[in-house]
């Protein structure tokens, strides 16, 4: 059995007994190992699945994910960056908005463009 583990036969009659213990753990973790990689792959077939007949019967047009899923916890620094992205974003659209709001103003027009009452 410890030879399907990879272990060979003069590690097995020859070698420490505490080896046979280590071969069986690694081989363990390398099914673990694979079976994530089996699931992850699932996922992306099923993604992939759902948008072609999304895109088949569906009214709105589906996009295949733009980049690889996230599988590994983020650091520190990686969340840090995409908090500050955020703000940055929220900033510019509310820059926007605050354009538009003032413009508005200014011409004394409601949402509609139409004239005001004011």
């Amino acid at each position: 059995m410890f030879m399907a583990y990879g272990m060979t036969y003069d590690e097995y009659w020859n070698g420490d007994p505490w080896m046979a213990s280590a071969y069986a753990q690694a081989y363990l973790l390398k099914r673990k190992i694979q079976n994530e990689n089996m699931w992850i792959m699932g996922s992306y077939v099923a993604n992939a699945f759902g948008t072609v007949i999304g895109n088949a019967f569906g009214k709105k047009k589906l996009k295949y994910l733009e980049k690889p899923l996230d599988i590994f916890p983020k650091t520190e620094a990686e969340r840090q960056a995409e908090i500050r992205e955020e703000r940055r974003k929220l900033i510019v659209k509310l820059n926007g908005m605050m354009k538009a709001f003032r413009k508005r103003k200014n011409t004394g027009s409601d949402q509609n463009g139409k004239p005001g009452n004011a």
